[in-house]
């Protein structure tokens, strides 16, 4: 995203430090907590300050007796041997691994999380630990008991910064983005028993007696491919995630022993399990599941009489600028749906037509194993087939589980209230072991 659209999508006036630390402070951030930060700047709207301005709301929210915490990963130190976005040919390998410069927790830049976490990297008083590849910056009075002692081996284990805020009883804050960046499922990770849980080898350039050495350690083979549908699950229970705005961006916050409990139960149970949600297609609907898709809309929306349903679903299926999409188990009946349809103009959308998620809802018992996400993307897909470059959805206090949902399909808010919007043609994103210098 440009600047110009970071510009357009901002409604009213930019944010500023003043409004982000009133923002932060209504999201329920309070002096004192220990708080990991991931974050977007781009998703929080433009700006006053850029990532300066962010910082400086973040402390001014948790105080002098408050500890900061954010991700300082740098992997472009990692073996060249698992660069695939893109790979470097097989005889630059060695070359490599012989003259990558070695991590350096004063010098080495951050990679793929963030111009924030770049910017409080280097932050005045911050203390970052020693791990060449998935490293932390903290700021504050636990800032040292956060990052020391950060083994090499099994990097966000036990004897790492994730580990030591869960000792703390800290905080998990997401700014803009959702739980495909929360670094402390990798915890739960850890922690959990399933199938196909294995170690690797890796390896980076690491400063011994000053001088550089090429040094090999065990890790576990870690995943982030599921944490939008364990985030889904865990923010099902009231109570558990608090939403809200930062500037223009989707916020949530969460206590981050709850959730990687939580992380390890849901792992044990549902890893190395099909993820397909239990035989479940997503296909267009027709005409025969009409009693079927009638009782899942009453579920969404008690008020409406079986005359009143019977009377829309019949518009749905021919009207030429909607759609609906089922989740069908087979055997059995709908576990869910999805009503798209486009629409000339959305609040806080920059491009037009817009594709517009009219309803959405899956089966309470069926929720969890993404087969929310899989009908938000076959709309999301019917949708870009049209021509839109952008999706858009309401939701209103009625559904307290539907924002977590929004944010685990990877939309962000854009209003207080209960606007959301998704790029359906994204930028494209750094995943983390890649050998091109980063912008």
């Amino acid at each position: 995203m440009g600047e110009r659209q970071v510009i357009e999508r901002t409604p009213n006036l930019p944010a500023t430090v003043e409004s982000l630390t009133r923002d932060l402070c209504a999201l329920g951030v309070r002096p004192g907590a220990v708080v990991l930060v991931h974050a977007s700047l781009r998703a929080l709207g433009w700006v006053c300050g850029g990532p300066v301005a962010v910082i400086g709301a973040l402390e001014a929210v948790v105080g002098p007796s408050g500890t900061l915490v954010m991700p300082a990963h740098s992997g472009q130190l990692t073996d060249p041997r698992d660069w695939r976005l893109p790979p470097v040919p097989e005889a630059w390998k060695p070359l490599i691994r012989a003259a990558m410069p070695a991590y350096d927790p004063r010098s080495t830049p951050t990679r793929g999380v963030g111009v924030i976490a770049e910017a409080f990297r280097a932050w005045p008083g911050t203390v970052r630990s020693v791990h060449p590849h998935v490293s932390f910056a903290a700021h504050g009075p636990e800032a040292r008991a956060v990052c020391g002692g950060h083994a090499l081996e099994f990097g966000l284990g036990e004897r790492s910064p994730v580990a030591r805020i869960y000792d703390l009883d800290g905080l998990v804050l997401l700014l803009g983005v959702g739980f495909a960046s929360n670094t402390s499922l990798h915890l739960a990770e850890y922690r959990a028993d399933y199938p196909g849980k294995r170690t690797i080898a890796q390896g980076a350039p690491v400063l011994r007696d000053g001088r550089r050495e090429w040094v090999t350690f065990s890790d576990l083979a870690i995943s982030s491919d599921d944490f939008e549908e364990l985030g889904v699950a865990f923010g099902s229970v009231p109570g558990r995630v608090t939403t809200g705005r930062v500037g223009a961006g989707a916020a949530m916050l969460m206590r981050q022993r709850d959730l990687v409990d939580f992380g390890v139960r849901w792992m044990e149970a549902h890893r190395g399990t099909p993820r397909t949600g239990d035989g479940i297609t997503v296909r267009a609907a027709q005409a025969a599941d009409r009693a079927e898709w009638a009782d899942l809309r009453q579920a969404l929306w008690p008020g409406t009489t079986a005359a009143e349903l019977g009377a829309e679903l019949d518009a749905l299926l021919v009207d030429p600028r909607a759609a609906t999409f089922v989740a069908a188990a087979s055997p059995g009946r709908l576990r869910g749906f999805a009503e798209v349809a486009l629409r000339d103009e959305a609040e806080g959308c920059a491009t037009h037509p817009v594709g517009y998620l009219e309803g959405w809802y899956v089966s309470p018992e069926f929720r969890g194993r993404g087969v929310g996400r899989r009908l938000a993307a076959a709309g999301e897909a019917w949708a870009r087939e049209r021509g839109c470059t952008e999706m858009a959805s309401d939701t209103t206090p009625e559904y307290p589980d539907s924002p977590a949902a929004h944010a685990a399909a990877g939309y962000e808010r854009v209003q207080v209230t209960v606007h959301f919007r998704k790029d359906l043609v994204p930028q494209q994103k750094s995943h983390g072991k890649l050998p091109a210098n980063e912008d």
